[in-house]
């Protein structure tokens, strides 16, 4: 995934999450779901389901939800409610902006986690959408300094898609929630964050810049709100 501007507007700004290049998408579909955002969810004690039952559940839901959608409107919408149940979506969203998010106004930060959100949802519904007959397998999991570390693998008929997927996950007040996703040793949390705070530092900081190229391309999609 790449985000990139053309100058320093915002309207000639992008976030280019379709018509990705070959090589590039191969490796995108790998993060079979969403490349999410280290850290921000409140941790609990009362977080008591097992998170590998809770990264096989999700995985396999995935799966099925793409197989069972045939219209991209279809798709986004069942991926939508997997990554609004099993992702802290605010969380993500602030953290994917660093510093930028406390520079923010409150009426920015309220339209650009409802942005965001629907950036995610077109970009990994699509990605989703090449898969058909591959599997979903946890393979283990092991405590980590922040939470918990659970290993799957997605399994296809080609043995070019079969992809060992890492999920980092922290317990929280609504039970565990992934903060991360390791995709074939690629740490997709960094690169997101990467690729959207690229666009306001190539617009001279501005915040709105992101905004903007987030409603366009999303508008684009078949997204309007």
């Amino acid at each position: 995934m790449t985000v990139s501007s053309a100058g320093t507007s915002p309207r000639n700004s992008s976030v280019p999450y379709l018509g990705v290049p070959m090589i590039q998408r191969s490796l995108l579909l790998s993060a079979f779901v969403l490349s999410s955002i280290l850290g921000g969810a409140p941790r609990s004690l009362a977080a008591t389901a097992d998170p590998a039952s809770v990264v096989s559940d999700l995985g396999t839901r995935a799966l099925a939800a793409m197989r069972n959608g045939d219209t991209a409107a279809a798709r986004q919408g069942l991926f939508r409610q997997l990554f609004l149940q099993y992702f802290d979506v605010e969380a993500c969203a602030r953290s994917a902006l660093g510093p930028h998010w406390q520079n923010a106004t409150a009426q920015q930060r309220q339209e650009y986690v409802k942005r965001y959100e629907d950036y995610i949802v077109i970009f990994y519904s699509t990605l989703l959408g090449h898969f058909s007959d591959e599997s979903f397998t946890v393979l283990g999991s092991q405590p980590d300094e922040d939470g918990v570390i659970v290993a799957s693998r997605i399994t296809g008929i080609n043995e070019a898609f079969n992809i060992r997927v890492d999920w980092q996950l922290n317990p929280t007040n609504n039970g565990y929630k992934v903060n991360n996703v390791i995709a074939s040793g690629i740490d997709m949390a960094s690169m997101q964050r990467s690729d959207l705070v690229s666009v306001i530092q190539r617009n001279s900081g501005q915040m709105q810049a992101l905004l903007v190229a987030l409603r366009e391309k999303n508008a684009s999609n078949g997204i309007l709100r």
